[in-house]
């Protein structure tokens, strides 16, 4: 499963990197820190799943939700926030968001669920990598 890591802080792309390294069949294969090359990035790989960030270094996480739903993307977005959960996660799926994580609280949360998705993806592909 191909997954493109959107976050404006290097530290926690890094983080996030060491931490996604433990879901089995996943493959980070691009970060960016902004909207416009999120956006580029999501193009030119069309990953499986994008986890996005809300507040980026220039634009919005917002934005590139709705950007990319209107590209045509199809696979997972999902946001790793640490927005109020409880405001943000109504508003991020109205903007195309499949998921919400929150950073402090959510993180084996996203685990199961990326392990969960690249299981699946990897039985509809009939067993070949995710």
């Amino acid at each position: 499963m191909k997954l493109v890591l959107i976050e404006d802080s290097e530290i926690i792309r890094r983080q996030m990197v060491r931490l996604l390294a433990d879901v089995s069949g996943l493959s980070v294969i691009g970060q960016a820190d902004n909207e416009e090359s999120a956006l580029t990035l999501i193009r030119s790989t069309m990953p499986d799943v994008v986890l996005v960030d809300i507040g980026l270094a220039e634009g919005s996480g917002m934005k590139v939700l709705e950007r990319a739903r209107q590209i045509g993307f199809g696979g997972k977005l999902f946001v790793l926030s640490n927005r109020d959960p409880d405001f943000y996660e109504m508003l991020c799926a109205r903007h195309g968001a499949d998921a919400f994580y929150d950073k402090a609280h959510g993180l084996d949360r996203l685990v199961a669920d990326l392990q969960s998705t690249a299981d699946a993806l990897k039985a509809q592909r009939g067993g070949q990598g995710a």
